[in-house]
């Protein structure tokens, strides 16, 4: 689907793919975008309309809560007697991450990296 557009028609299946944006555009009358699903419902009546769906990865792991801060304070309880240093490096390290695209990425990569288990650990005890 080009995202330039926000709509996508496939005749083998007689659909029209619609991206939530297009939809959101479209429920402004006037706006180009209802004039455009105007048009495709007016050239392609028998064609059903259903919105996008962005394909999830089964078994994907998340970290929803984890932040910054929490990512400071599980270091700082698991590395006892080291904690001033790897929250030093901790710190490096997210100052290495404001030139990357996907700042916040790149420190949970390097987090993950050093304490996924004992993370997954605790955060599964938790729930």
């Amino acid at each position: 689907m080009k995202q330039n557009l926000g709509y996508e028609i496939k005749h083998d299946e007689a659909k029209i793919i619609v991206t939530k944006g297009f939809l959101k555009k479209a429920g402004i009358i006037g706006s180009p975008e209802y004039k455009t699903l105007a048009d495709l419902r007016r050239d392609w009546q028998g064609y059903q309309f259903r919105q996008r769906e962005i394909s999830k990865k089964e078994g994907k792991q998340t970290y929803g809560k984890l932040t910054y801060k929490r990512m400071g304070e599980f270091i700082e309880t698991k590395e006892e007697a080291d904690a001033a240093a790897v929250l030093a490096e901790f710190e490096r390290i997210k100052k290495l991450s404001k030139c990357q695209n996907g700042s916040y990425a790149f420190v949970k990569k390097w987090f993950l990296t050093k304490y996924a288990d004992d993370f997954r650990q605790e955060d599964d005890t938790e729930e």
